[in-house]
């Protein structure tokens, strides 16, 4: 009789080892066409066209030098702050550009960093800025010392980074991440201390693992003709909603995707004691609900109600990253944080981080295409206002999407779909 052995048990099933003369190494690119950067600028990143690029190893470092008095404050993440744009090439072929790139990475940083994971990566991300011990509430933003000088290092969440196979380089054109500079009065709170003068951006490195599997291998992947890698990136669009608004509310936001994972929305402030983009408070001020439409689906089925269930706004945007039972699925966002409403004045140690949001995944598996459709009509975020909004915002929708690399290696062409 034939038994079947536990895993942890089968000592007869192995791995196979890797090809014989495989190597992988450190790959760091330097900004093809500078040394020196500015406001409203933009950076280029060339990879090799050799090997494979494991692709959740890129990141970025950089050296940073501000003309600043003391203690200007400096919003957001603070390495990804710099960067209001990233675009991604391969070829001549544009396959991804994300808009606000520095709002998108702030939105990440708070829903996928602990804020234990925010304490210990402080030094690379450019939280706090002092030889003492930070509290929790330092863990937001950068208070500078005057005209300072330093280095900032994280990693860059695009379609090309978040591939789940590693991307055959050697078979495709070559790719290009450009990151391009946001201006000074948006990447600092003025109300404060004065904006600073000047920035300038300075060995900028684009590092990732390269791997080399042999000739061998190569020549295997290039016989297969065609490969579609699944991987997943984000979206951002706004739409603006003026002050004294009252009761239903619809925004309309014209994005065409075939594969939604997650809506978020970010009621920013423009207010002059604010956060600016980097702050998303509660516009209905507890007293009206949020809800989503697509392809005339409503998502929630019932409304996100901040009058009768506000806490259970919380738990939506926690299952919007993930299970809401994984206890490595904790975002850093404290109770003033989430309780910010519109009219009120935040602050950077305290900003405002009440998101509405919704899982719209219709099956968490190994689906290349797993979320909700939009190809055949606009989103449509309905926000219901019982009572009457003091300033303006600028209402952000940030999509998670899958998208499909889809590589032609008889061609040495790449696309996109999504």
């Amino acid at each position: 009789m034939s038994v079947a052995l536990p895993r942890q048990v089968d000592y007869e099933k192995g791995a196979p080892a890797v090809p014989p003369n495989s190597k992988s190494h450190d790959v760091v690119i330097r900004s093809s066409n500078g040394n020196t950067f500015g406001e409203n600028q933009t950076i280029v990143f060339d990879l090799n066209t050799s090997g494979m690029i494991d692709s959740q190893s890129i990141y970025i470092r950089y050296k940073y030098a501000f003309t600043n008095l003391v203690a200007a404050q400096m919003l957001g993440v603070p390495a990804y702050t710099p960067f209001q744009r990233l675009a991604l090439f391969a070829g001549s072929t544009q396959l991804e550009s994300i808009s606000n790139y520095n709002q998108v990475e702030n939105l990440v940083a708070t829903l996928g960093l602990s804020v234990s994971e925010r304490y210990g990566l402080a030094s690379a991300y450019g939280f706090f800025n002092s030889t003492s011990t930070p509290t929790l509430a330092d863990l937001n933003g950068r208070v500078l010392i005057e005209n300072e000088t330093g280095s900032f290092s994280a990693p860059l969440h695009c379609m090309l980074t978040n591939c789940d196979k590693y991307i055959p380089a050697f078979a495709l054109p070559q790719f290009r991440v450009e990151l391009t500079t946001d201006v000074l009065s948006a990447m600092f709170r003025n109300d404060v201390v004065a904006t600073p003068t000047g920035m300038v951006l300075s060995n900028l490195e684009l590092c990732y693992r390269q791997i080399d599997l042999g000739a061998e291998v190569e020549a295997v992947v290039r016989a297969s003709g065609m490969a579609h890698i699944k991987t997943h990136s984000f979206m951002n669009s706004a739409s603006l909603l003026g002050a004294s608004a009252v009761g239903q509310n619809s925004l309309v936001f014209n994005t065409r995707l075939s594969s939604i994972k997650s809506l978020f929305l970010l009621g920013t402030n423009n207010q002059t004691d604010s956060n600016g983009k980097f702050d998303s408070v509660d516009i209905t001020k507890s007293n009206g609900s949020y809800s989503f439409n697509i392809a005339g689906t409503n998502y929630p089925q019932q409304p996100l109600n901040t009058s009768l269930n506000k806490a259970g706004v919380l738990m939506a945007l926690r299952q919007s990253v993930g299970s809401i039972f994984d206890r490595t699925n904790s975002v850093a966002i404290s109770a003033v944080e989430f309780n910010r409403l519109d009219g009120q004045a935040t602050t950077l140690a305290e900003p405002g981080c009440f998101i509405p949001s919704v899982d719209t995944e219709i099956i968490d598996s190994d689906f290349i295409l797993s979320g909700v459709s939009s190809a055949n009509s606009a989103i449509t975020a309905t926000i219901q206002l019982g009572t009457a909004t003091t300033d303006a915002h600028n209402m952000a929708l940030v999509i998670a999407y899958d998208g499909i690399l889809e590589c032609d290696f008889n061609q040495g062409m790449v696309s996109v779909k999504i």
